[in-house]
C-alpha cells in the first residue's frame, strides 16, 4: 500500500521540476525577445544618427549603408528602418547622444551603463532611480571606467579563423590587433545563429566591420568596455547585481550594461 503515494510523491515532484523548467523556458524566451527588442531599438536610432550625419542616400553615405547591412543580418523589420530615417530627415527632432553612467554594484562590482538617447534629462532621471532601488550606487565620472578597456566588438554569423581575420584587417589598413573569441549568450545576449565573435580596437571597428560585410560575413559591431580584471563576488551579490542589471536595460534608452562580475 506504500506504492501509492509513493507513486503520487513522485508524479507531484515530477510536475514541480517540469513547472520549474516551464519558468526557466518562460524566463529565457523573454529575456530574448527584450535582446531583440534592444538590438531593433539600437539599430534604429544608429540608422537616424547616420542620416543625421551624411543623408538618407546609401550609396555616398557609407555610414548608413553599414547600419543598413547590420539591420539587414540582424532581421531588423524594415518599418524601424523607414520611420527612423523619416524622423532624421525632419529638421526640428532633437539628436541623439551618447552617454555613460558608472556605478557601484555589490561585493565590490563595477557597472558600465551605456544610454543612447534624445533626452538627457529623462535619461539621468530614470538610470539614478533604478541603481538605487537596486541598491546600487553611481560612481563619480572616471571611478568606475579606469578599470576597462574600450574595445570594438563584431558578431558573426559565420565563422571565420584568425589568419584570414588577420589577412583581412591588414588589407582593409588595421595597425591594431583583431582576435576571435566564443560567441556570449549569457553575458551579452548573443543569439544562437552567432557563431564567433571579433574583438577589435576601438578606432577601427569601422573599418574591420565594413571589411567583413564586403568579403560576405553578417556581421553587427559596437564599443563595448571590457574588464581589465574580474571581481568574485558572492551568489547572493551577484544575484543582486544581475537583477539591477536586468532593470537597467528594461530602460528604453539604456542600450546595454556592462561589469567587472567573474
Amino acid at each position: 500500500f506504500a506504492r501509492g503515494p509513493l507513486l503520487g510523491s513522485a508524479a507531484r515532484s515530477g510536475e514541480v521540476r517540469m513547472g520549474r523548467k516551464f519558468e526557466n523556458n518562460k524566463l529565457k524566451m523573454a529575456k530574448t525577445a527584450l535582446a531583440y527588442a534592444k538590438k531593433a531599438s539600437y539599430i534604429g536610432k544608429k540608422v537616424f544618427i547616420a542620416v543625421k550625419e551624411g543623408g538618407d542616400d546609401p550609396s555616398v553615405n557609407r555610414q548608413l549603408a553599414s547600419v543598413l547591412s547590420e539591420a539587414n543580418s540582424l532581421n531588423v523589420p524594415k518599418d524601424v528602418v523607414d520611420r527612423n530615417i523619416k524622423k532624421a530627415m525632419d529638421p526640428v527632432t532633437a539628436d541623439y547622444k551618447e552617454l555613460t553612467y558608472e556605478a557601484y554594484g555589490m561585493g565590490g562590482v563595477g557597472l558600465i551603463i551605456n544610454v543612447l538617447s534624445d533626452n538627457n534629462n529623462r535619461a539621468t532621471a530614470d538610470v539614478n532611480m533604478i541603481v538605487s532601488k537596486s541598491g546600487c550606487k553611481i560612481a563619480a565620472s572616471g571611478s568606475v571606467l579606469f578599470n576597462f578597456n574600450r574595445k570594438g566588438r563584431l558578431v558573426l554569423k559565420s565563422e571565420i579563423d584568425e589568419d584570414d581575420l588577420l589577412e583581412l584587417a591588414i588589407e582593409a589598413g588595421c595597425e591594431g590587433d583583431v582576435s576571435i573569441e566564443p560567441p556570449d549568450p549569457d553575458g551579452r545576449n548573443d543569439p544562437e545563429e552567432i557563431a564567433c565573435v571579433v574583438i577589435t580596437e576601438p578606432t577601427e571597428l569601422g573599418v574591420v566591420q565594413a571589411a567583413l560585410q564586403e568579403a560576405g560575413h553578417e556581421c553587427s559591431g559596437q564599443l563595448i568596455y571590457s574588464p581589465m580584471a574580474t571581481v568574485e563576488c558572492g551568489e547572493e551579490d551577484e544575484t543582486a547585481n544581475f537583477a539591477a542589471i536586468d532593470r537597467l536595460e528594461e530602460l528604453d534608452d539604456v542600450t546595454n550594461v556592462e561589469h567587472n562580475m567573474a
